[in-house]
């Protein structure tokens, strides 16, 4: 029997690649036939990056709703049919193109006239989306991420790019212009924005000198940074309004922008993207703020990448009057060569650091600790000091609590809203908000 494993181990080497492949765009050809293909029936974005792109779903989908329209909605956090609202549990950004094309078919009985779709390179790579029919393609950012499944930063963007390359070919929809919206101030805008489309639209902020195309182009000026919110003007080939968003962070200008430079494309109103993004308060997980009777500042976050962690740090280091007391894993079976990273940004930002698991899925959560400990910086960060080793998530987040005072911040990343977590024992029920909460009562 070894024998013949040895025989054909160099052929499925060869061939599995190309045999993955069919496999994945079987079931997404299947799964639109099956379902009717029910993204021709309505107005569909796609919103790709590597962060941001869960928050600039939701503060599109405000945009619409306040413009009038029934909107779906599929991202990692939350699924949107119309009026039916619920807590996406899956665990998967961009659904199987089974689950996904059913959800598109609720979207059509519910009478939606958009649907929002958060879209991940690995759902482009494996054909989830086959025949669903995108009308704008939206852009974040590009960093570095889930390399343990691409290998290469050249691979990822290519996956990523997939959604602009097939946008101008796929179907047509009467009177619908095939749109894509980019990001100019990403260093890698530039690769999106060398593919085809009806039209396009920019965005930025003012430390990009001048607009690439002043009448397709939105950027944000008078950027006010606060504790848990920033306001700052728009800028649109229309016009200019004051924009208050209730999320901190120069990173969600960069998402309001995205989210409005959608809708002016669509031809909303500034007045109503202006009103839509001022409906949204928060984004579950996403720089959620936990409000507490014990005066204490605590923020959930989803932060799980090094862009995304130094953003996160960046933006809440300089109104932070206290210890940043932070408290985070990574994921098992995952990246490991980003773990390390992480743990040297959060060294330079952070007072306290609490290390725990996130996902750990079949790997030894200390193990997964320890990689992330290599990036600590030695200097600053003792063990027992001010620096904790606690695989229990739990006990880290009552750690963490124990240790803050009044003035600190204590920053809960990478698991933000999700509601399950993968351990070695499969699938258990997990919480960050309702541990957090539960501590807090224990407290009181």
């Amino acid at each position: 029997m070894e024998k013949v494993k040895r025989l054909f181990r160099p052929i499925i080497r060869r061939f599995a690649p190309e045999m993955f492949g069919i496999y994945h765009h079987l079931r997404g050809i299947t799964a639109a036939t099956i379902y009717g293909f029910p993204s021709a029936k309505m107005r569909v974005i796609g919103v790709t990056g590597t962060n941001g792109k869960t928050t600039v779903c939701n503060m599109l989908a405000h945009i619409l709703e306040t413009n009038g329209e029934r909107v779906g909605l599929a991202t990692t956090v939350n699924i949107w049919t119309g009026n039916q609202k619920w807590i996406n549990e899956t665990k998967m950004t961009t659904l199987s193109p089974f689950a996904l094309q059913g959800l598109l078919r609720k979207m059509v009985n519910n009478k939606c006239t958009y649907a929002i779709v958060e879209t991940t390179s690995h759902a482009l790579d494996q054909h989830r989306t086959w025949g669903i029919f995108y009308d704008v393609a939206v852009f974040t950012n590009l960093t570095h991420d889930h390399f343990d499944y691409h290998k290469t930063f050249e691979n990822y963007q290519s996956a990523k790019g997939l959604l602009f390359k097939n946008l101008a070919d796929s179907l047509r929809k009467p009177g619908l212009p095939k749109t894509a919206v980019i990001n100019i101030s990403d260093p890698t805008g530039e690769y999106f924005d060398q593919f085809a489309a009806d039209q396009k639209f920019y965005f930025a902020i003012d430390d990009v000198n001048t607009p690439e195309a002043p009448d397709k182009t939105l950027w944000a000026t008078d950027i006010k940074e606060g504790h848990d919110a920033v306001n700052f003007i728009l800028h649109t080939p229309t016009g200019s309004a004051d924009i208050s968003l209730h999320l901190p962070g120069k990173f969600n200008v960069y998402n309001a922008l995205a989210a409005a430079s959608t809708a002016h494309a669509l031809g909303i109103s500034l007045t109503k993207i202006q009103q839509g993004l001022a409906s949204l308060w928060q984004v579950p997980g996403r720089m959620e703020y936990v409000p507490n009777t014990l005066g204490l500042d605590i923020i959930i976050d989803y932060a799980h990448t090094p862009d995304g962690f130094q953003k996160v740090f960046e933006a809440l280091r300089p109104i932070v009057s206290g210890k940043i007391i932070a408290v985070f894993g990574s994921a098992g079976e995952r990246d490991k060569t980003k773990r390390p990273i992480l743990g040297q940004i959060a060294s330079h930002f952070a007072d306290e650091i609490i290390l725990t698991e996130e996902d750990p899925a079949s790997e030894d959560p200390m193990q997964i600790i320890k990689d992330i400990g290599a990036g600590l910086d030695p200097a600053k960060f003792q063990a027992d000091k001010n620096l904790h080793l606690i695989p229990s998530r739990k006990l880290a987040i009552q750690k963490a609590l124990e240790l803050a005072q009044t003035g600190d911040l204590v920053l809960c990343l990478s698991m933000g809203a999700q509601t399950v977590m993968t351990k070695a024992e499969g699938k258990v029920p997990y919480s960050e908000r309702a541990i957090i909460e539960e501590v807090l009562r224990a407290m009181a």
